[in-house]
C-alpha cells in the first residue's frame, strides 16, 4: 500500500461503534483522544497507545441535536474544547441549527463533562468547522454558501471574512461540498475545496482587532485530489495531508515553499472510507492519525466494492482509527 517511503508502522489503533460516522478529532494533553460523532450527538474518548482499548462514549448531546459536526481544542483552556453541533440529515444532505458548546474534561476522566452552550450560530449555509484564532475569534467554513464566516464567541457576532470562487462546488451530480477543512498558522490560511479536489492557502498575518487580517489573494496549491476530506500540515508546511473518503487513499502534497506549488502523491491506498486526519508530534516524531467510517449507506455516497476493507470493516464497526507514522524530510 505505501508507495513513496514516507508512511511506515500502519497500526489499527481501535474499532469505534458500529454503524457510525465519526469527524471530530482532538489530541488530548492526557495521550487520549477525543472524537465526535456526527451522525448520532454524541462524545468519545479513548486512549490511542493501548491496544486493548475500549471507546467511552462521555457526553451526549440528544436533548439540543442530532449530530456533532467537529470539535476543537479551546485556545488557552486546559483539556477544554468547543464541540459545533447541529440538526443533521445525512440523506437528503441537510445541516441547520448550529449551536457552540464548551466542553470541560477532567485530567482522568473521573468527573462527567462539563457542558456549557456558547452561542448559536444563524444565517449560515453548512458550517462545517471551528478554526479557533485567539481565545475568542474562530473561523467558520460554509461548505454551501462558499465563505468563511469570522466567529466572535463572546457575542456570538458572525461577520464573513472571505468568499472566493476557489471555495464553489463545481456544477455536477453529486458535487455537495465544496469548501470543507481548514487550517490556520502563523503565515496562512489553508483549506481544500471537496467536489473540487483543490489544496488552497492564503497569506494572512495577526491582526490586533480582529485576530487575522489576508495579505493577499487565494493561492492554489493542488487541483488533484478528488473527493479530499481531512486536512493536516506538517511543521514546515511542506507537506500536507488529506484523503478521499470514496477511493479510500491518503496524498500527501508536498509544497514548494518558494512557489507555494504542490506534487500530489499516494502515500496508502484502500482504507475503508477515511474522513479526518489529524497530524500530532509524539516525542517530536509525526504520527497521522486517520479516521475511517468503514462501509456507509448513503444514496449519494458511492464506495468501491473492491476495497480490501470491507469484510474487516463488516466484522465489527463501520469506523476505524487508524495511527501511521510519518517520516519528514526538512531541506
Amino acid at each position: 500500500m505505501l508507495e513513496d517511503g514516507s508512511v511506515q508502522d500502519v497500526v489499527l489503533v481501535t474499532q469505534l461503534p458500529s454503524d457510525s460516522w465519526f469527524e471530530g478529532f482532538a489530541l488530548r494533553p492526557n495521550g487520549k483522544i477525543l472524537t465526535s460523532r456526527l451522525d448520532l450527538p454524541e462524545l468519545y474518548t479513548f486512549n490511542a497507545e493501548d491496544p486493548d482499548t475500549t471507546p467511552e462514549l462521555i457526553y451526549n448531546f440528544e436533548e439540543h441535536a442530532n449530530g456533532l459536526i467537529n470539535v476543537c481544542p479551546l485556545p488557552g483552556g486546559h483539556d477544554t474544547y468547543l464541540v459545533l453541533s447541529a440538526i443533521v440529515d445525512l440523506v437528503q444532505i441537510t445541516f441547520e441549527d448550529f449551536v457552540v458548546w464548551r466542553v470541560q474534561l477532567s485530567e482522568d476522566d473521573s468527573s462527567p463533562p462539563e457542558v456549557t452552550k456558547i452561542c448559536d450560530i444563524q444565517n449560515t449555509g453548512f458550517s462545517i468547522g471551528l478554526i479557533p484564532v485567539t481565545e475568542r475569534i474562530f473561523l467558520v467554513p460554509d461548505s454551501f454558501k462558499n465563505c468563511i464566516w469570522r466567529l466572535d464567541i463572546e457575542t456570538a457576532e458572525v461577520s464573513l471574512f472571505i468568499a472566493d470562487e476557489t471555495m464553489k462546488a463545481p456544477p455536477g451530480e453529486g458535487n455537495f461540498f465544496g469548501l470543507n477543512r481548514m487550517r490556520v498558522t502563523k503565515e496562512y490560511l489553508w483549506f481544500t475545496n471537496t467536489s473540487a479536489g483543490m489544496l488552497c492557502r492564503i497569506p494572512i498575518e495577526s491582526d490586533a482587532t480582529e485576530g487575522i487580517r489576508m495579505t493577499g489573494g487565494v493561492q492554489i496549491v493542488a487541483e488533484d485530489v478528488p473527493h479530499c476530506d481531512g486536512l493536516a500540515l506538517s511543521r514546515d508546511q511542506t507537506s500536507v495531508y488529506t484523503v478521499s473518503y470514496m477511493d479510500g487513499h491518503v496524498w500527501k502534497v508536498s509544497v514548494d515553499p518558494d512557489t507555494g506549488k504542490g506534487t500530489t502523491t499516494v502515500v496508502m491506498r484502500s482504507l475503508a472510507s477515511p474522513t479526518a486526519v489529524e497530524l500530532h508530534y509524539i516525542e517530536d516524531k509525526p504520527k497521522l492519525y486517520i479516521v475511517c467510517c468503514g462501509e456507509i449507506e448513503m444514496n449519494w455516497f458511492v464506495q468501491d466494492n473492491q476495497n480490501p476493507w470491507s469484510e474487516i470493516a463488516n466484522i465489527n464497526s463501520a469506523v476505524t482509527v487508524t495511527a501511521v507514522t510519518v517520516e519528514e524530510t526538512v531541506e
